[in-house]
């Protein structure tokens, strides 16, 4: 009778372990980005296009897209802004056993900020404009569970898509200057 049971809890085992592991799925790791591709990837030139209409029509696809200005300085070339995001206390939850936090307090993804990072240079009759996009997660607490540099396409993609359309408009007078 012992037999019969270990050997049922032992298939029982086998066929739990084998039907969790068969909605496992191996994606390997992508390679990371050279520093070439990011540069290409955070990076668009704007031909005859002056250096304050171009900056002009970066801040108004960062505003388009939420993001407050914190700094514009159009004789260095330069744009900071940042975007808050209230991401709610769902997701991953994380203990902290007696450390920083106190007691046994649960720790998890409360909120996200986006801090953007940008550059507009003069060449010739022409304006280059690099953006760098970070994301910083923070917990319940305020603390940084982590700080990525976003390399997402799409996400560039849809940035230089809003600053091509406010060029559009403000060079059809569309909009008011």
């Amino acid at each position: 009778m012992k037999k019969i049971a270990f050997r049922l809890c032992v298939a029982f085992v086998c066929v739990c372990a084998a039907y969790s592991l068969s909605g496992c799925v191996y994606e390997p790791p992508k390679p990371p980005l050279t520093q070439l591709q990011l540069r290409q990837l955070q990076s668009r030139s704007y031909e005859n296009r002056e250096m304050v209409t171009a900056m002009r029509a970066v801040i108004n696809a960062l505003l388009d897209e939420g993001f407050i200005i914190k700094n514009a300085d159009k004789d260095l070339g330069f744009v900071q802004a940042s975007k808050d995001v209230d991401i709610g206390g769902g997701g991953q939850v994380f203990a902290d056993f007696g450390g920083f936090f106190g007691n046994n307090q649960a720790r998890f993804r409360n909120s996200s900020s986006i801090d953007c990072s940008g550059t507009l240079t003069t060449v010739g009759r022409s304006t280059n404009v690099r953006l760098i996009f970070q994301q910083r997660i923070l917990d319940n607490f305020g603390v940084p569970m982590s700080i990525d540099l976003i390399e997402d396409p799409v996400f560039y993609q849809n940035i230089f898509t809003k600053i091509d359309k406010s060029l559009f408009l403000e060079r059809e007078s569309l909009v008011g200057r």
